[in-house]
């Protein structure tokens, strides 16, 4: 029997997540810790009756993951670089999944943090498909209490510790929901575990064990509050008599970082190991088929895939073509626009569900033979070709490891002169490594020396592919008015934020002076 029409979809991105802070990975790790088996119970539950997704990717940081799952398109095709919070990311020719399941009789919910561009009124989550409800923040970074959110067009001031805002909300809708009346559509992009570390209301510090790994302790006070709140959301669904026809997908944005811990991944957060890009994921809910409940999957995904799975679970189509197909990449003119005006990237996700189903055996790359991760990285087939870390001026060099880290927060560090291809800061001279990830998940094994010419193969197909690079370019008439002045005096920056506002992280992103959209504003026409 296959999945029902129009299943319920929750979906839980956690924020700067490490691989090994789920008990789901670090119970099968060779270093199982009974402190992170204790602190996310719901979480772990969920892995392990539905399908655990031990090769799911992501971007090295976080917007561009997050525009790739609302628009099922790569990084390299809405770029990699961090959102500000009036920037123009998301190309508004593009249907977003809020768009294509609300266009299948969903409401659709958007709950958490934003940072994927808002520089027009159509850009913000309300009208990208998500109009049943939103509350949440625009930038990439902000206090847990602080008073800078957002509710549907307007900005609110609330000093409420943000799991609870947006966990309390998704439990309310979901509450309010009627089944027989229409699927439901809940995203809940949390804010935890980003920095700054900020344990919840109540939590007690010296209540906790942490014997492993002491400075992780917030952290994970940080991540059982949320598995609260998903705990909350799947009893709801029970008692509604909603599990049977729900899907539940959880992973995170990308790597962690700071204490996060990505064992035995190599990396982290702005790296362009797997520790920075191979994220904790799962699939479960009632939809699983029995079979797979409790398996796992090598499925080679990124998390773009979702974009054109969620879509044919809801029968409606995937497709978001332009209207002009793009020009063909030349080679020998490669600043040349394919695009121009009436042209961009289709969708380049892929309907994954038949495949993690399938009752056969399926090869790891059955959905990517290629699968270019970022500028600097790609894998094709068994192989991983690293070009270099990802560009200084979006990095902090010195804050960013290179190694293993260890559970107890110790790291093995990889010196410099060992492994070529880090290239933190020296861009002038490139020295790839390529690794076969099926022999060595760990990246230890650099075979570039002894395999040139598999160097030479993977580095002209990931430069190919790059002439491809796309960035959003939202027709004016889409954008409407834009007045950046105006609009600020409309948000009232003073009267309602009360504190400083910056939109970004600390990895080459400014404050931002926007606190809203500037295009399209009521009143600024």
């Amino acid at each position: 029997m296959g999945p029902p029409d129009r299943p319920h979809i929750l979906f839980l991105l956690q924020d700067d997540l490490g691989h090994y802070n789920v008990a789901f990975n670090s119970d099968r790790s060779d270093k199982p810790s009974a402190d992170v088996a204790s602190v996310s119970p719901q979480l772990t539950g969920l892995a392990k009756q539905g399908i655990i997704l031990d090769r799911h990717y992501t971007h090295w940081h976080c917007s561009p993951t997050r525009r790739s799952l609302l628009t099922g398109r790569l990084p390299l095709h809405h770029g990699e670089k961090l959102s500000g919070i009036a920037t123009d990311d998301i190309d508004l020719r593009w249907k977003t999944i809020g768009q294509k399941l609300e266009a299948a009789g969903y409401r659709c919910h958007w709950y958490g943090k934003g940072h994927t561009g808002y520089k027009s009124m159509s850009h913000l989550p309300v009208r990208l498909g998500f109009s049943a409800g939103h509350v949440g923040f625009l930038s990439g970074m902000m206090s847990y209490t602080g008073t800078a959110r957002w509710r549907e067009e307007a900005p609110f001031s609330s000093s409420e510790y943000s799991t609870d805002l947006y966990g309390q909300a998704a439990v309310r809708a979901l509450d309010a929901h009627d089944p027989a009346a229409a699927p439901i559509f809940l995203y809940l992009p949390w804010q935890a575990v980003h920095t700054p570390y900020t344990p919840p209301p109540g939590w007690n510090a010296s209540e906790q064990q942490c014997d492993g790994y002491a400075d992780a302790c917030v952290l994970y006070g940080m991540l059982q509050r949320a598995d609260a709140f998903v705990g909350q959301l799947v009893s709801l669904l029970h008692s509604k008599g909603m599990w049977g026809s729900t899907i539940v997908v959880f992973s995170a944005d990308n790597g962690g970082v700071s204490n996060g811990v990505n064992y035995p991944l190599r990396g982290e957060k702005h790296t362009s190991w797997d520790g920075g890009m191979r994220v904790a994921a799962f699939v479960s809910g009632g939809v699983v088929p029995g079979r797979l409940r409790g398996t796992s999957s090598s499925l080679v995904m990124h998390i773009a895939d979702w974009y054109p799975t969620l879509c044919n679970l809801a029968g409606v189509s995937a497709a978001d073509d332009p209207p002009v197909p793009p020009l063909p990449v030349d080679p020998s003119r490669p600043s040349a626009d394919i695009y121009g005006n009436h042209s961009f990237p289709p969708v380049d996700g892929v309907d994954v569900w038949p495949l993690l189903t399938s009752a056969s055996a399926v090869n790891s790359s059955a959905a990517h033979p290629v699968l270019m991760l970022s500028t600097e990285t790609m894998i094709a087939g068994r192989y991983k070709l690293v070009v270099a870390q990802p560009d200084p001026a979006t990095m902090s060099a010195s804050a960013v490891k290179n190694g293993w880290k260890y559970p107890n927060g110790t790291w093995l560090d990889a010196d410099d002169g060992l492994y070529g291809c880090n290239a933190y800061k020296n861009r002038s001279h490139f020295e790839p490594c390529v690794f076969d990830l099926d022999a060595d998940p760990y990246e230890v094994d650099n075979l570039a020396a002894a395999q040139p010419d598999l160097v030479f193969t993977l580095w002209a197909l990931l430069n190919r592919t790059q002439l491809t690079a796309f960035h959003a370019r939202s027709p004016a008439a889409l954008l409407g008015t834009c007045n950046a002045s105006c609009a600020r005096g409309v948000w009232g920056r003073s009267a309602v934020w009360g504190q400083p506002f910056g939109g970004g992280e600390p990895f080459g992103e400014a404050a931002d002076k926007d606190i809203g959209p500037i295009c399209g504003v009521p009143g600024c026409g």
